[in-house]
């Protein structure tokens, strides 16, 4: 808990520090330019922000895109733990294959076809960002297996232990972790994408608010975009690492079955 706060405290620190010297650079000492508008511009523009863009609707569409798949592409994988613990042989197959797929093929290639083929569905990108949030917690998933001390499994087995319950109360517990920690890096990842994905596409999300701030050259419109999205994506980091250290801060070898 300490760590998540003395963390965030960096993090507001910079964000602090990086807006003060905004403040005072771009308000007070350079003239008006197009590297970054002045902060009297900027909350000037809020208003505007919000009404002229619908930046509540496209924001609130984006956080849903994000937190519903990522959210169910969690819960499958939880669902699916046993049954792909216990078939490791196919798992570990599998998530080569889709590996040497996507180290070939990057995953936005996908969005780009979904773009293509479902110009005017708004579910596409909850569809794009499950497979995406799923398939990347399948490779940690298959990663982190491969480094369970075996002494854990055997103990277990030799305790009479069903198949379902070593992998269930030993495997899982062991690498759950783990994947807590990974889903920080997830979360990033996602935001990330569903920007590049809704400015390609068009239609409700914050990649829309930023086309078209583009499009009209609305310097400040894009800025002020910029830090409600980072404000939001700061948010989310910090419940998912409070989430991870509450719940999930235990190590391999704490792991009782």
């Amino acid at each position: 808990m300490i760590n998540i706060f003395q963390s965030g405290k960096k993090h507001f620190y910079f964000l602090f520090g990086f807006l003060l010297l905004w403040a005072i650079l771009f308000e007070f000492i350079l003239s008006p330019n197009q590297i970054l508008p002045r902060p009297s511009i900027v909350i000037t523009s809020i208003r505007a922000l919000f009404e002229d863009y619908q930046f509540l609707n496209n924001l609130i569409s984006s956080i849903s895109a994000v937190y519903v798949p990522f959210s169910a592409a969690s819960f499958f994988l939880w669902i699916m733990k046993s049954y792909l613990i216990n078939n490791q042989k196919l798992f570990s197959l599998i998530a080569i294959s889709l590996k040497g797929i996507s180290g070939i093929i990057p995953g936005i290639f996908l969005g780009l076809f979904l773009i293509y083929w479902f110009p005017d569905s708004e579910l596409i990108k909850y569809v794009f960002i499950f497979f995406t949030s799923f398939l990347y917690l399948f490779f940690e998933l298959e990663l982190e297996i491969k480094k369970v001390n075996i002494e854990f499994i055997d103990s277990a087995i030799s305790l009479g232990c069903e198949k379902n319950f070593v992998s269930g109360k030993v495997y899982w517990k062991a690498v759950e972790p783990a994947l807590a920690l990974s889903l920080t890096n997830l979360h990033l990842y996602l935001w990330t994408i569903i920007i590049v994905f809704e400015l390609i596409k068009g239609g409700l999300g914050v990649g829309s608010v930023l086309r078209s701030a583009i499009q009209y050259k609305d310097l400040s419109a894009m800025f002020t975009s910029l830090i409600f999205i980072c404000i939001i994506i700061f948010i989310g980091s910090f419940i998912i690492k409070h989430i991870k250290n509450k719940y999930f801060s235990w190590s391999i070898s704490c792991v009782i079955f």
